[in-house]
């Protein structure tokens, strides 16, 4: 059996969610970082322009809900799917939401405003732990590169305006679904949670993040910070991550 191996953008919350599916079930892995000129590779492996990808058996299986469901039949322990049906249904339908409302806010609340009053910290954020070409690439044709970001992540006013109340309406939910064990669904940790907290790191950017954000912070991140710190689920996502996040499985090519 060969080795898995990942695609991913070390920024990205969604790519964050495979990582941490991966780990969570000690599965030893390859990551790859591509860059910004990843779009024809992945199209050629998925048909999707987007990532993360993780080739498992052969095969590469592009979003990471469906990555989670792939390692899930893969090696079922330990578990991220509750056993129970109806539970089952539940941390599904959460994740859902969390990967609909709450991941595709988040980076045109954050993203949006950065690009255009930041572009170096957009950049440095943007290219985080790529090759330094990276970033003279990106710096090169930033403006058509902002433009083409703008557009294909739907980035408008009104999608940075809403993108702030969804992030709070996410923060929100979390505290409505909380289980008297602090977890969304059960007594233990599922894909309900993982999800909620893996697309919520670049909002509060964890000590037990692998890939640390560049410093000083793009602006717009500190300034949601600042609005958003006091409330319970953002605390709620820390301790997701210091009690669950654990170590990476990723091993040498």
């Amino acid at each position: 059996m060969t080795t898995p191996v990942l695609w991913h953008f070390p920024i990205s919350h969604y790519n964050e969610k495979a990582r941490w599916a991966l780990d969570w079930k000690r599965i030893p892995h390859v990551r790859k970082v591509l860059g910004p000129d990843y779009l024809p590779r992945a199209w050629w492996a998925t048909g999707r322009g987007t990532l993360p990808i993780l080739w498992l058996d052969g095969q590469a299986i592009g979003d990471s809900t469906r990555i989670i469901e792939a390692l899930e039949r893969r090696s079922p322990v330990p578990p991220l799917y509750p056993r129970d049906e109806a539970a089952r249904r539940r941390a599904l339908a959460l994740e859902d939401f969390f990967d609909e409302e709450l991941g595709h806010a988040l980076r045109a609340a954050i993203v949006g405003p950065a690009l255009a009053d930041d572009p170096d910290g957009a950049i440095a954020v943007l290219t985080l732990g790529m090759p330094p070409r990276a970033g003279r690439m990106m710096r090169a044709i930033f403006p058509a590169f902002r433009a083409f970001y703008r557009y294909r992540h739907h980035i408008t006013p009104e999608t940075v305006a809403a993108g702030r109340g969804k992030m709070r309406a996410a923060l929100d939910r979390i505290e409505a679904e909380r289980q008297p064990s602090g977890y969304l669904v059960g007594d233990a940790f599922s894909v309900a949670d993982l999800t909620a907290a893996a697309l919520f790191a670049p909002l509060v950017v964890p000590p037990e993040l692998q890939y640390r954000l560049p410093d000083p912070l793009p602006s717009v991140l500190v300034e949601h910070q600042r609005a958003l710190a006091d409330h319970p689920a953002y605390r709620w996502v820390a301790d997701m991550y210091r009690r669950h996040r654990g170590v990476s499985a990723e091993v040498s090519p």
